[in-house]
């Protein structure tokens, strides 16, 4: 094993610095002290038998004198020549390190000094076309990001008015079609009849659903929904779900349970029904055999689970992420004609993006040919006893009701008219604002619901018609005595943010008939409790 080198040893291999060394430090200090000490020995040993000792004493100390200020001649040279370039080349370094340009003042010898520091001028010299050059890449591409980001937020604009456009001009007859199917059944007794009206209705529903999707779908993207959250019995969202699937999954031989339950939850009552109305259809849509199971569980954390399970054909590992991304769809073992060919995946996205507008987070366990389950966590809210003692059958009975329907859409305005009839309600019609007020002395007294378009011919919109109607009674606008809803298409946030001040209830086209029919009794209560308070 051989020995480590010794200091000596490395700088031998070196042997120009050596020599460097022995001539520039080590030879003239050596030869001071040389000097210096044989001089004093000369000096002293001259004048060591004289009686001038004192002479002698002072020639020794002008000796060592001259000495001392030869080696302070040949330090400062060494200074020179050495410490004050390792000074500079140090700071010089320095200030590469923070990004600045250095020159130095190098020589033309082949000193190790000179070379150096010739090299840290070539290091600084590229350093700075280094970076000169990467700024100058850095800047063209923050520029084509830019444009690129431009691009896409331009992009985004363009996706986002074309479905609210091609919504806009859907709604309208998919509204229409809505309120016209609804009327079809009643009195039908031909068997065969009914079940081509069936027949329709689903197809309706299925196109309700789909439109419903992108409706969402535009206004959660154009910022229009927001969360309001307040006490929710989930019995109540509970049984609204039942009523709007019950049908569709006893047509499907499949079996729809909910269990009962006294749990409280603190979400938008809105929001939270659409969640799980969207989870059921996708669940029913995705099972065969068996059903689909919806219940809710206290957590350890003190929230609240709502699990939603089906025993449909399940959902594959890799799949179980990307199932809440728009448009994506897993597609079955063995697809089927109908149910499964339906949707455009975008019932889980909606699902993600107003949980996440509600403050609740969302999780799914799933297993191929097995089932899925999805849960929704929420915080949990404690129950009241007005809440305990609350009439989960509250009658949607509005016969007898007078209604003022204004919409510039005919047919529109004649589905709302052969609809609200069949319901049992009077019903006057109006295309604009000189109309409605034509039709109120119609009756003798205001009527109990106006049910007004946001926006109608000439750019009238329904606020003002409702404001003209308050003044035409004598009443204040803000607080009329018949009761107000809004119907529109809009999806615009900042359209949507100027009637937040009005207090009116709004609905989005396309409205199903029991959804209206609960905002209707809803509005018309809530008015005659504030009259009569």
């Amino acid at each position: 094993m051989r020995p480590n080198p010794t200091p000596t040893t490395q700088l031998q291999k070196d042997s120009p610095l050596f020599r460097r060394w022995l001539l520039k430090v080590v030879a003239p200090i050596a030869s001071a002290v040389v000097l210096a000490y044989g001089l004093l020995i000369a000096v002293t040993w001259w004048f060591a038998n004289t009686e001038h000792l004192d002479t002698a004493l002072w020639g020794a100390s002008l000796v060592m004198l001259i000495a001392l200020g030869f080696a302070i001649k040949s330090s400062w040279e060494i200074a020179v020549q050495v410490v004050r370039p390792l000074a500079d080349i140090t700071r010089a370094v320095e200030q590469l390190g923070q990004g600045a340009a250095v020159e130095l003042q190098a020589g033309h010898e082949d000193r190790a000094i000179d070379r150096l520091q010739r090299g840290i001028n070539q290091a600084s010299e590229q350093l700075t076309a280094t970076r000169n050059r990467m700024q100058s890449e850095l800047g063209r591409t923050t520029i084509e990001l830019a444009d690129k980001n431009a691009k896409l937020e331009a992009a985004n604009l363009a996706r986002s008015r074309l479905l609210a456009a091609a919504s806009h001009d859907l709604r309208q007859p998919l509204y229409a079609l809505t309120l016209f199917s609804s009327t079809l059944r009643a009195g039908e007794t031909d068997p065969d009849k009914v079940a081509r009206i069936l027949h329709i209705e689903e197809c309706v529903a299925s196109l309700d659903q789909l439109f419903s999707e992108l409706l969402d779908l535009s206004r959660l993207e154009s910022g229009s929904m927001h969360a309001t959250p307040a006490r929710v019995v989930l019995d109540h969202v509970f049984e609204e779900v039942s009523r709007n699937f019950r049908m569709l999954a006893e047509a499907r031989g499949l079996r729809l349970i909910l269990r009962k339950t006294d749990v409280c939850v603190h979400c938008d009552r809105t929001m939270l029904a659409r969640i799980l109305n969207n989870l059921v259809s996708n669940a029913l849509r995705y099972t065969d055999e068996g059903g689909v199971l919806i219940g809710a569980r206290y957590q350890k954390d003190g929230r609240v689970r709502i699990d939603v399970w089906d025993t449909g054909c399940g959902i594959a590992p890799e799949h179980q992420q990307r199932v809440f991304e728009e448009f994506f769809q897993v597609k079955p073992p063995q697809q089927r004609a109908g149910e499964h060919k339906r949707g455009l995946g975008l019932g889980l996205a909606t699902v993600h993006k107003l949980a996440a507008l509600t403050g609740s987070s969302i999780s799914l366990a799933s297993r191929v040919g097995r089932g899925t389950r999805i849960s929704v966590t929420l915080p949990r809210c404690q129950n009241t006893a007005a809440e305990a003692s609350e009439n989960n059958d509250t009658p949607l009975d509005i016969s007898g009701l007078r209604v003022l329907a204004i919409d510039d859409d005919p047919v529109i305005r004649e589905g709302l008219r052969t609809l609200l009839k069949e319901w049992g309600c009077d019903v006057q019609t109006a295309s604009d604002q000189a109309q409605a007020l034509e039709r109120l002395p119609r009756w003798a007294s205001p009527p109990d619901l106006v049910l007004s378009d946001l926006q109608l011919e000439n750019n009238v919109r329904g606020p003002d018609v409702l404001r003209a109607i308050a003044q035409h009674y004598g009443e204040p606008p803000e607080a009329p005595s018949f009761a107000r809803l809004l119907v529109t298409g809009e999806t615009r946030q900042d359209q949507i943010n100027e009637l937040a001040h009005l207090h009116i209830p709004i609905l989005f086209k396309p409205v199903a008939p029991q959804r209206l029919r609960e905002a209707m009794l809803a509005a018309v209560l809530n008015s005659r409790a504030k009259q009569g308070g």
